[in-house]
């Protein structure tokens, strides 16, 4: 009998940018509480994301770096979970078309 060993990884790592992934707030981390927020951060109805383009460029270099197939289109979707360290109720996601696969 024949195994074929198939690994995947989903990688979470810390963003060495400027602002957040999907607003112009800073990222810089041990700021006082709430004060880096922005109806985008607080999910504020009419507020809509705008992707941080670092964010793709870098993970663009990752995906290259790792030996990863560069997709043209991605796709971002809203995933809906109820965690009280969640106060938005989702995440913002790439399952269907990730950047790198």
């Amino acid at each position: 009998m024949n195994y074929e060993i198939v690994v995947g990884l989903e990688v979470h790592c810390q963003l060495n940018t400027e602002s957040k992934a999907f607003c112009g707030c800073s990222a810089k981390f041990g700021q006082a509480a709430n004060t880096n927020v922005c109806p985008v951060c607080l999910a504020l109805p009419g507020a809509l994301p705008v992707l941080n383009v670092r964010v793709v460029e870098d993970a663009v270099k990752l995906g290259l770096a790792t030996n990863c197939t560069i997709a043209r289109h991605s796709i971002m979707a809203r995933k809906n979970y109820f965690y009280p360290d969640l106060p938005k109720g989702y995440q913002i996601s790439q399952f269907e078309e990730p950047i790198c696969s």
